[in-house]
């Protein structure tokens, strides 16, 4: 499989719909040598409990898709890591709206990736999280529709 610039990795997954998940996120910045990425989340109302803010598991996911997604484009759509362990800590109440999603890989071995990421919404960290993914190959289908385009 090719091996694709940080740009055309961000774009080949911002327009393939294949890729896209529950979440309104467009991916925004990377730099898989750091192996760091930002997500841009447009958070709809449907999202929210009955208090106006989001809810707590949905923006679990969120994070928990924006630390992955890091360790997913550092390998080039070969690898994935399966979330084994996640903690999430909520800062501040999440309302509906732009957030901004960031991940990182702290650490990646043989079997086991260290992750790390957040969330904000203006200018406050609102949410943060750390995971242990399993490392696994990525399904061939997967692979196989980012090289086709």
């Amino acid at each position: 499989m090719k091996k694709f610039t940080d740009l055309e990795l961000i774009q080949l997954y911002n327009k393939n719909e294949t890729f896209q998940s529950l979440y309104d996120m467009k991916c925004i910045e990377l730099n898989t040598d750091a192996g760091t990425i930002r997500f841009e989340f447009n958070i709809d109302k449907k999202f929210c409990n009955p208090t106006g803010d989001v809810q707590g598991g949905l923006l679990s996911g969120m994070i928990d898709d924006t630390m992955a997604l890091a360790f997913i484009f550092k390998s080039n759509f070969t690898q994935r890591p399966p979330t084994v362990e996640i903690k999430t800590n909520f800062l501040y109440p999440t309302k509906p709206g732009k957030a901004y999603g960031f991940g990182r890989i702290v650490k990646a071995g043989k079997n086991l990736v260290f992750l790390e990421g957040h969330l904000m919404q203006g200018d406050k960290i609102v949410v943060t999280a750390t995971s242990t993914g399993v490392i696994m190959n990525m399904p061939g289908a997967r692979v196989n529709e980012l090289s086709k385009k």
